[in-house]
């Protein structure tokens, strides 16, 4: 296993951007229970009035998103986009934590799926079944999930000092990705969206952010074209994890203070957000203390300068042959 010695890039940056987002939490999550208690409609996710907290909650999210990813990209200290393989007791528990909540965000779509299937509406054809409500990107949610899994598993694996490294699996680094994907899709397709728009905003920009950390990710992984990808991780992966800790820990109080109902149906508490959050900050810290440094992303092709190599390769056996 590949290991990088430890350095001081980014040590301030990693300080400044930890205590952003802690700032950020402490401000919104009271804010938001505050909101969900008191001007929420039970299950329906409706604003009972428009007053001073539906604005202000929004702007400050807004703001801190906004300052997270402009501070987060700022830096100019990013280590070079290649993973730290070393031993990480805290990246591996997150790693762990992301994939049980993953493996729980899979019942929960198979048992929807299961539910529209057995619910006495087969009689109208299975595929008729499949495309109601965005139960067929339910399905390929879980698909991937299942996958995405496996996969988070062999990053853990990878942490604690066992064999398997997960970088030598570049199939299924791409599955965490289309996980977010399909989860993302499932959400567009829900009928009513539009009554439950103060989830909704909040899931669907927590799920953009999600998907351009884990495009970077599945990159930097699989080393393919992963040139400058560590800056959009971090520049990524700081908005993602601070929306889907405020979404996953309000949800987890309503639920565990007995007031799921304050949720919108369908958008209960998932333990696969928490995971995600603590595993974006302790991946994106971990590469800060322990990456490579930000010069040796110069040593890394471009991906427009492999395919140039590639396709003059080919035209020079042409010529040959």
């Amino acid at each position: 296993m590949q290991k990088s010695t430890k350095t001081r890039t980014g040590n301030v940056s990693a300080k400044a951007l930890g205590l952003l987002l802690l700032a950020g939490l402490v401000i919104c999550i009271p804010f938001r229970l505050v909101q969900l208690f008191t001007n929420i409609e039970p299950n329906t996710g409706f604003f009972i009035e428009n007053n001073w907290t539906v604005y202000c909650f929004y702007a400050v999210v807004v703001l801190f998103v906004i300052v997270l990813a402009v501070v987060a990209g700022s830096f100019g200290k990013i280590p070079a986009s290649r993973p730290v393989l070393r031993r990480d007791k805290t990246l591996a528990i997150c790693s762990f934590l992301f994939a049980v909540g993953i493996a729980y965000d899979v019942i929960f779509a198979l048992a929807k799926v299961m539910r529209a299937l057995t619910d006495g509406s087969l009689a109208n054809g299975f595929f008729s079944v499949m495309f109601t409500d965005g139960m067929f990107a339910q399905l390929l949610q879980a698909i991937c999930g299942m996958a995405a899994c496996i996969y988070i598993v062999l990053v853990a694996l990878s942490y604690v000092g066992e064999k398997a490294t997960y970088c030598d699996y570049r199939f299924l680094a791409i599955m965490p990705l289309f996980w977010a994907l399909f989860r993302m899709v499932s959400r567009f397709m829900t009928k009513i969206s539009f009554t439950m728009v103060s989830e909704l905003l909040l899931e669907l920009l927590m799920l953009a952010f999600m998907l351009l950390f884990l495009m970077s990710f599945a990159r930097v992984s699989a080393q393919v074209n992963q040139k400058g990808e560590m800056k959009k991780i971090v520049r990524y992966g700081m908005p993602a994890a601070f929306l889907a800790l405020l979404i996953g820990i309000t949800r987890l109080v309503c639920t565990v203070g007995g007031r799921a109902d304050l949720l919108a149906d369908g958008f209960q508490f998932s333990l696969a957000d928490i995971g995600f959050g603590a595993f974006a900050v302790a991946y994106i810290f971990t590469h800060m203390r322990y990456g490579r440094p930000a010069s040796e992303d110069d040593l890394l092709p471009n991906a427009d300068a492999a395919e140039e190599k590639t396709e003059t390769a080919q035209e020079g056996e042409k010529e040959e042959a």
